[in-house]
């Protein structure tokens, strides 16, 4: 998974890029996350119960895009994936190449450290 994180000076927020078939997580950094590093914090925190203290999974559930974590892997999907709701014509269907994103959580906790410290330092 490759990303890179550039600051919006007029917005005051950062822009997040990654590539094919991650995009959702970008969308869920700048909706859902933005610049709280006490969110991230407490993200890394749960990360590592995960990891050691055999907490099985994870959720945080956001206005537009929700996370799902468990021992092996990070989960972002947008809210209107998890819903029951099948009220579109058969001819279409959700675009869900930037409304779903998995990675391994390792990836995953890598990422956050390194959108922390860009947040904190400018790179």
């Amino acid at each position: 998974m490759e990303f890179e994180f550039k600051r919006d000076m007029l917005h005051n927020t950062i822009k997040s890029h990654f590539s094919m078939g991650h995009e959702a997580l970008g969308t869920w950094l700048e909706q859902e996350i933005n610049m709280d590093l006490a969110c991230i914090s407490r993200l890394l925190d749960q990360i590592q119960l995960l990891q050691t203290q055999g907490v099985e999974q994870f959720e945080l559930l956001g206005a537009e895009f929700s996370l799902f974590l468990n021992q092996e892997e990070a989960k972002v999907a947008a809210n209107i994936l998890l819903s029951d709701n099948d009220e579109l014509p058969d001819d279409m269907g959700f675009y869900d190449e930037e409304s779903l994103a998995l990675c391994g959580l390792e990836d995953f906790e890598q990422m956050l450290l390194s959108y922390q410290r860009f947040i904190q330092t400018g790179y």
